[in-house]
């Protein structure tokens, strides 16, 4: 029974049952790729980018500011202070009364702490701290005063709420943490090969996690430095110097968000702080994560960008055949594992990994085993119409209005213009099985990096204590003994 399972598994659709399902042509789908045309000015000589789209009367407004002021020890206190704001006293509100004329007045208020890579190079770091708010266009002026507000006259002397917004956030950390395996191995074993990938480690992964959970262990003793690092980042973060503004609304209220822009440019701090070089180093470590869960999350990958080789759009559809076919095949049907899953993006980062994973040693063998299944491609036009239009599927997402400015915005800091989104919508397009079968070398010499790290249970784990460096315990800061 097993053998005939096995052997089911892996039949191939026959072609009569797969022309049985409805399937586009290349024809049916434009050629022309969607471009988000953004227009630049200054507003009292801050740089304020916009994108005029009908937004229903809703104004969306991002504020960058830049990160690099911040020293790199700091950004791990940059990442709390996305938490903080909004949830403490400031001078004028408690923060019952903030969170209510938050939720009067507008339609919300967050922010977060990412990076661009200008030109999708790794080496090329634009670490951005983004305020994001919207409103309605009659309550912009309440927007930016609230905005004024939160980010330079939020109080950081209650202690007894600190410790409260520090305890509550350290426990949802705990539990993405706890939930979200593949998340966090994908994380971690980025930051060996990039400093985008640490950047990220450092602002969210593990070692965010292992930060806050001592801070809040050690919540009497490090208050006031606590205190004292975050009124650091934040003096440093805002000033306007220090800020692009980003704007997605209806042309026709451009003017009056200019006229509160300039109000709450005007009671921001004039210097900006110089920049901090940061090191971010990055070293393979390949560890083994221990938890309690039944499953592994398994990621392997590098930067093929650092081993010599371009971006090509047609890796898209790459991406895309590795994840339907080979992947879908090995990990998921006969393999058992929830999903597996290929990612390649432009600025050089390749991922393989499983999701919800019975196995490990045999994960790491199929993800070494693509090669051959590339020398070994074949593809009828037809079969290369699904994945092309696979591809395209992903591209060609419905946006709102504020993820369409959001998509302009990014393309303005990573300096990619209209040119460029043409060119690789125009590569997918084209995508030949010859052209998939040449990227057998980058894939190959990808592997060969041999960079992996596994999220998994702790007895599969170290069974397979030989294909790790380094064993680490999901509690805070524990590292195993590899015995």
């Amino acid at each position: 029974e097993t053998q005939d399972l096995i052997a089911h598994q892996k039949r191939e659709d026959t072609p009569e049952a797969l022309a049985t399902i409805p399937l586009l042509n290349l024809s049916d789908i434009s050629n022309k790729a969607a471009w988000y045309e953004i227009s630049t000015n200054t507003v009292d000589d801050v740089q304020m980018l916009h994108y005029d789209e009908f937004t229903n009367n809703v104004v969306y407004t991002s504020l960058f500011f830049d990160a690099q002021v911040i020293p790199e020890k700091m950004i791990p206190y940059a990442a709390l202070l996305t938490e903080i704001l909004g949830s403490m006293d400031t001078k004028n509100y408690t923060f019952g009364e903030l969170d209510n004329e938050l939720n009067i007045h507008t339609g919300g208020f967050s922010s977060s702490l990412t990076t661009y890579l200008r030109d999708r190079n790794d080496a090329n770091l634009l670490p951005k701290f983004i305020v994001n708010a919207k409103a309605t266009n009659d309550k912009i002026d309440k927007m930016f005063d609230l905005g004024t507000e939160i980010l330079l006259h939020t109080k950081l002397d209650n202690a007894d709420r600190l410790r409260s917004v520090l305890t509550r956030h350290q426990s949802q950390v705990e539990a993405r943490v706890k939930r979200d395996g593949f998340g966090y191995a994908r994380t971690r074993q980025s930051s060996y090969h990039s400093q985008s990938g640490m950047f990220n480690e450092i602002r969210g992964g593990l070692e965010y996690y292992w930060f806050i959970s001592d801070l809040v262990a050690h919540f009497e003793d490090k208050s006031d430095e606590i205190r004292n690092n975050l009124n650091t980042v934040s003096n440093l973060l805002f000033s306007r110097k220090n800020m692009v503004a980003g704007i997605t609304c209806d042309g026709r209220d451009l003017a009056a968000v200019k006229t509160e822009l300039k109000k709450f440019i005007g009671s921001l701090p004039d210097e900006k702080a110089a920049d901090q070089n940061w090191s971010l180093s990055v070293s393979k470590k390949n560890e083994g994560i221990l938890s309690t869960s039944k499953v592994q999350y398994v990621i392997q990958g590098y930067d093929f960008k650092k081993l010599g080789y371009e971006y090509d759009g047609k890796l898209r559809v790459l991406s895309q055949i590795l994840t339907r076919d080979y992947l879908q095949k090995q990990i998921r049907v006969i393999g058992g594992a929830y999903g597996g899953f290929a990612g390649i993006s432009a600025n050089g980062n390749v991922f393989f990994g499983s999701y919800r994973d019975p196995n490990l040693k045999e994960t790491l063998d199929n993800f070494e085993a693509t090669p051959e299944y590339l020398r070994n491609f074949e593809a009828d036009q037809t079969t290369m119409t699904r994945f092309i239009i696979g591809t395209i599927s992903r591209m060609d997402r419905p946006l709102t209005p504020s993820q369409k400015g959001r998509v302009a915005f990014r393309r303005y800091f990573e300096n990619t213009g209209r040119e460029y989104v043409q060119r690789e919508r125009d590569a997918v397009l084209t995508t030949t099985p010859q052209d998939i079968k040449k990227f057998e070398k980058i894939i190959t010499d990808v592997l060969a990096q041999n960079a992996y790290c596994v999220y998994g249970n702790e007895s599969k784990i170290k069974e397979n204590k030989d294909q790790f460096d380094d064993l680490l315990d999901i509690a805070p800061k524990k590292k195993a003994v590899i015995q």
